[in-house]
């Protein structure tokens, strides 16, 4: 994956990708640069949607310790 894309935070990430939907949907990328805008979008989404899955994973953790912990505290 693109160093760059691995130093965005993923609100960066989503402006980034906002603007290239934005310059395809409005026909404004050179036609020679349409492919290298939509190999970045690609990669941008698969960093997002990486991101996203490590934060549900994250997030599924804790909810199952505070459940674990809720448990222990009744008997």
């Amino acid at each position: 994956m693109d160093s760059a894309i691995e130093k965005m935070t993923y609100e960066e990430k989503d402006k980034r990708l906002q603007e290239i939907l934005q310059r395809l949907d409005r026909s404004e990328t050179p036609i020679d640069k349409i492919a290298d805008d939509a190999r970045e979008a690609a990669a941008l989404i698969k960093s997002m949607n990486e991101t996203l899955v490590k934060a549900r994973k994250e997030l599924t953790d804790v909810f199952a310790e505070l459940e674990r912990m809720r448990k222990d505290e009744q008997v």
